[in-house]
């Protein structure tokens, strides 16, 4: 009984977001995509990630098919006029551009012209469709990886048609032996997307499977996810790990 009152009266860690150092997932470029619509929201959101101790965060819109038809081209106009808005230049954050490519069908098109917005040089950030393993994506990986690209999946926990397999793990490693790195989604751990891909986020870093996390921040009204990550055991235990290559990008 004495062990188990010790044991809940022990502090639980308060998690220090600048060990992360870099969040490179997010959507608050207005207007853009799905993520933020003003530029109120996106000062909402960018002040929250500076005070949670962020030094570079990038904004990834989202290019997938017909659905968001965003080009470099656009995107990097888009971003430049955002930067210098006075309201952003006072905020005193470094930013960054990249994208989040979904290898759909259309994706062969982005292949054939070889025109990226990647994280440095060589790293994309791209996701796969949450419930159907089409057989074009690993095609589309070899031929990324011949261009020269090293890859980042975003938030595999949330890929139905993989965890609810009885291999899961097996299939996440297959796809680290390809040399696809795993990027964690920051608020699987808080059950927003679901206590399935939740579970899968606590198996994964038990396997040592993350070498990326970042937040993929939507809305400001998702800001009280920061509040519900303070004490995360499983956050904490990825951090301590020494497996996060975030700070690559700074």
């Amino acid at each position: 009984m004495f062990s188990l009152l010790k044991k809940k009266s022990q502090a639980l860690p308060t998690i220090d977001f600048s060990n992360i150092a870099v969040d490179f997932h997010a959507h608050w470029l207005p207007a853009v995509d799905d993520g933020c619509q003003t530029i109120e929201e996106s000062i909402t959101i960018l002040t929250e990630l500076k005070h949670r101790g962020y030094k570079k965060v990038y904004v990834s819109p989202h290019i997938m098919g017909e659905r968001y038809t965003n080009t470099k081209h656009e995107l990097t106009a888009r971003f430049e006029d955002f930067k210098n808005s006075q309201l952003v230049v006072d905020l005193n954050l470094e930013l960054g551009l990249t994208a989040e490519y979904l290898l759909d069908e259309k994706f062969e098109d982005q292949i054939k012209s070889n025109n990226f917005l990647t994280l440095g040089n060589d790293h994309l950030l791209i996701e796969t469709s949450m419930n159907y393993d089409f057989p074009f994506v690993n095609d589309y990986i070899f031929e990324l990886q011949k261009l020269g690209y090293k890859l980042i999946l975003a938030h595999p926990e949330r890929y139905r048609y993989i965890y609810q397999e009885k291999n899961c793990i097996d299939l996440y490693l297959r796809l680290i032996d390809m040399g696809v790195e795993l990027q964690l989604n920051l608020f699987s751990l808080v059950g927003l997307f679901g206590a399935e891909s939740q579970k899968m986020a606590e198996r994964l870093i038990e396997h040592g499977a993350y070498t990326y996390v970042s937040s993929d921040i939507h809305h400001p009204q998702q800001i009280k996810y920061f509040i519900e990550l303070q004490n995360s055991v499983f956050l904490n235990t990825l951090i301590l790990s020494n497996k996060l290559s975030n700070q690559l990008f700074l």
